[in-house]
């Protein structure tokens, strides 16, 4: 027996999979690397949407142009720790300083000696101002350098550069010598303008 078409119907899972493919590119964009990694290694369907679900920051409002302006500006953060190598937590960074206590950790950003930015209510360590167990020297000339600048805007600027410095990274230049280091700071001071 040929059953009618039902015109109300609706297909679930057409819509679904709709739906997932066309949040594909934005889950992407607002993953950190780390979260993308996990998922990459997932081992079965669960364990991939687990991760997935894990690596998605939260974005709660009923306002379209409000959730893309949060979705791309979460984005953007993703793509600055990830070209800053990656983040630490307040307490990977007191274990690699062999400091006792968070608080010393803490107290090196207030002292601007050490670049912090929050994302989302978490401290995040970028990962580039460590050498071994130390903090490379060249970051509390740099932060020193911009006492009023969001730690955002000095990674933006360490990653992301100037035009004066022809093409030449600022995470290179803090790596560097101490007149490469001075070259740097006179151009994080613009920052302040």
């Amino acid at each position: 027996m040929v059953r009618p078409a039902n015109i109300g119907f609706v297909d679930a899972d057409r819509i679904l999979h709709d739906r997932i493919v066309a949040s594909t590119d934005r889950i992407i964009k607002m993953m950190p690397a780390a979260a993308k990694a996990a998922a990459i290694s997932s081992v079965d369907v669960p364990s991939l949407v687990f991760h997935l679900a894990l690596g998605i920051p939260a974005v709660e409002t009923d306002n379209p142009e409000a959730a893309e302006r949060i979705t791309n500006a979460i984005a953007f953060k993703r793509r600055m720790i990830d070209a800053a190598g990656g983040a630490l937590t307040a307490e990977k960074v007191r274990t690699l300083l062999g400091h006792k206590t968070i608080q010393a950790v803490y107290k090196a950003v207030k002292d601007r000696r050490l670049l912090m930015v929050e994302d989302n209510g978490t401290q995040l360590f970028p990962a580039f101002q460590f050498d071994g167990n130390a903090i490379l020297p060249g970051i509390a000339k740099v932060l020193g350098a911009t006492p009023n600048t969001t730690g955002w805007a000095v990674l933006q600027f360490l990653v992301s550069g100037d035009e004066g410095l022809d093409g030449t990274s600022p995470i290179a230049l803090l790596k560097g010598s101490n007149a490469e280091v001075e070259r740097l700071v006179r151009f994080a001071r613009t920052l302040e303008d």
